[in-house]
């Protein structure tokens, strides 16, 4: 493979990258409202399950943001790559 084909190859993985963020942020809306929902249903529930169901919510959260960090570091390093090869 020839340096434009390298070059090809990164910037589609920057693209498949973005559009892999782009789908995460719209589950995570949804999930957002899935949580808003769940906590309005069971905010003053006592049953463990309601609770650890919460837990997990608040965890969901916290590993989209870190997916979509990764996302946004994965494109700005493919980006930052492709220039410095030329």
């Amino acid at each position: 493979m020839d340096i434009d084909g390298v070059k090809t190859t990164i910037r589609a993985g920057s693209r498949a990258a973005k559009a892999g963020a782009k789908i995460l942020e719209r589950a995570a809306s949804e999930a957002a409202e899935a949580d808003t929902l769940a906590r309005v249903t069971i905010h003053d529930s006592e049953d463990e399950y309601a609770q650890k169901a919460l837990e997990g919510m608040a965890g969901l959260a916290r590993e989209v943001e870190v997916t979509l960090r990764r996302f946004t570091a994965a494109v700005e390093h493919a980006d930052a790559y492709v220039r410095a090869l030329g």
